[in-house]
This record gives C-alpha cells, structure tokens and sequence, in this order.
C-alpha cells in the first residue's frame, strides 16, 4: 500500500485530459484548418540560443530555413557539445545579418565577436564529428579566434564548425537539426502542457523551451477548442500564396534539453510532465518534423522564399 501511495503521489498526474474519441471531430476539423505563424525561430548554432526574426528565407527544395543550425560547437573528442551538458550555452546569442553576410556573436561579460559567412576569408579544416550519435561532414570556422571567444565563456576547449553535407539529396538539407530540416509545435499543444504543469505544481513554460522554428495557432475564435496537439494528425502544410509545401517527417522525441530554461539555463520538470501524457513508442514526443514536398517544389525556379509571422 505504501508503494502504491507513493506511485500516486509522485508519478500520476491529476489531469483529466479529454479522451482521443472525445476530439475526434476536433481532429478531422484541425487536419484541414488554417493556423497562422505566431512566431519563427532561427538557431544558427546548435544548442545556443534562438534568434526570433519577423521573417526570414526558407529553402523550397528542402524546407531548412536559410542558416539554422548550420553552425556547432563541437568538444575535443569530436562530438557536437548540446545545451543539456552545457547549460551556459543557452546565454550565447547568435545575430544573422544577410545584407553583411556575417554572424555576429554575444555572450555576458564578453566582448562581441563578428564572423565572416563567406567561406573565402574563413576557411578551416574539413572532417567528421557525431551529432546524436550520427556522423556527418563539417568544417572548422572562425579559427583561433572563435575557439578561443567560446572556450572563454564555456570554461571547456571547443571549436565552432559549419556543416558541409555530403549528399544533400538524402539529408534534406537539414543541416545539424537532429531528424528534419524544420521543427513546428503548435501554441495549443504548449497551452496544454502547462494546464499540466499548473497541476503539478510546476512553473509554467514558453514554446521556446522546444527549439522549435515555427510556432503557429488557430484564430482566437477556434482556439478554445479541446484539440490535443493538433500537429500531431497533419500529413502535409502549404503556406497560403507562397508556393511553399511541407510534409511530415516524424514526431520530435525529447529528451532532458526540454527541462533546461533557454534564458537562465536552469532546470524544471517539464520532460516529466510530457511523460505523462504524451508517450508514443516507448518515446516522450512533442511537436513535428516537417520537410519540403520534393513532389511539388522541386521544380521551382525559386531556391529560396520569405516566410513571415502572419502567414
């Protein structure tokens, strides 16, 4: 009995959620419904923190947005350092300017660092290092400069490297992103995990705790509908007049990142509120991977397209 009360207490949650039978025509309705962009996210280097723009280009053939996650700190063995064994990583803000064609970098108590995008006048060694396990081709950026500007702040030896896929035709030009070019959650999905958190107890989250690139919602008016992560059921997304066509890759599997807060760097519980409702073979999941319909962009004379809040 004190097993069992012990269960309840620490590992059973208290919310009702609505059956999946009970939002089944929800389902239907959000599977052809329009949601807007509330907001878009570029991560220019794995793991640090998010730069919000108001629009930015998307590649039509691959559906990447242009520069995310092109870019990784990677530690001495050779592996891509991630924000969960790093947590200062969160408080290093990339800045992409595309009229200078540099990045442009901050970090508290450090002096800003400018790095050249043009291959031309930064140009480093090429080789492999392990994302998540997978390997893939990159190549040292910045120099000395760079590594010596991010092994200051982070306390560990470390260098800045670029991507440089081999076969772009089967990564999907998704650069260091863990599954697919693009990662969209939806602001019901976020709005539910915390009616969860509240009834753990817990502080509340943003989206941004997800890394994702796109957040999107429903006008106000359907948006008190009972939908259980409406992205969840969408097997293609066509953003409205810009010929741009996305189909789904695969449900995000999550991992202890999602407890670490992208401002401060510290941690909460929000991997063990997802758990308790939201496993999916044997995995935690949250939000969608989405990749350009080749069937339908590849023939576009248009490489890249602007996608702004709003659309």
């Amino acid at each position: 009995d004190s097993m069992v009360l012990f269960l309840q207490n620490k590992f059973v949650s208290e919310v009702t959620l609505p059956s999946e039978g009970s939002v089944a025509n929800d389902d239907n309705v959000s599977m052809t419904a329009k949601y807007k962009v509330a907001e878009l996210f570029v991560f220019p280097i794995k793991s640090c923190a998010a730069m919000r723009v108001s629009r930015w280009k998307i590649s039509t053939r691959t559906g990447k947005l242009l520069y995310d996650r092109e870019f990784a700190l990677v530690d001495s063995s050779g592996s891509a350092m991630r924000l969960s064994s790093f947590p200062l990583m969160a408080q290093i803000s990339p800045l992409l300017s595309l009229e200078n064609n540099c990045l442009a970098l901050s970090a508290p108590g450090c002096q800003d660092l400018i790095i050249s995008l043009d291959s031309i006048v930064t140009k480093g060694g090429v080789g492999h290092i392990r994302v998540c396990g997978d390997k893939t081709c990159a190549e040292v950026w910045g120099g000395d400069e760079a590594s010596d500007w991010f092994g200051s702040f982070l306390g560990v030896q470390c260098w800045l490297v670029r991507h440089r896929g081999e076969r772009p035709e089967t990564d999907l030009g998704k650069g260091f992103a863990n599954d697919a070019p693009l990662l969209v959650i939806s602001q019901q999905s976020v709005n539910l995990l915390n009616s969860v958190l509240i009834s753990q107890g817990s502080k509340q989250i943003s989206s941004r705790h997800f890394r994702p690139n796109l957040v999107v919602s429903r006008s106000p008016a359907e948006s008190e509908r009972k939908l259980i992560n409406p992205e969840d059921r969408w097997s293609t997304v066509e953003v409205a007049g810009k010929q741009i066509y996305l189909s789904f890759r695969g449900k995000c599997a999550r991992c202890q990142m999602v407890d670490i807060d992208p401002s401060s760097g510290m941690k909460g519980e929000t991997l063990r509120a997802l758990a308790d409702y939201r496993r999916h073979k044997g995995q935690i999941v949250f939000g969608i991977y989405l990749a350009s319909n080749a069937g339908l962009s590849k023939d576009l004379l248009i490489e890249h397209k602007w996608i702004e809040e709003g659309d």
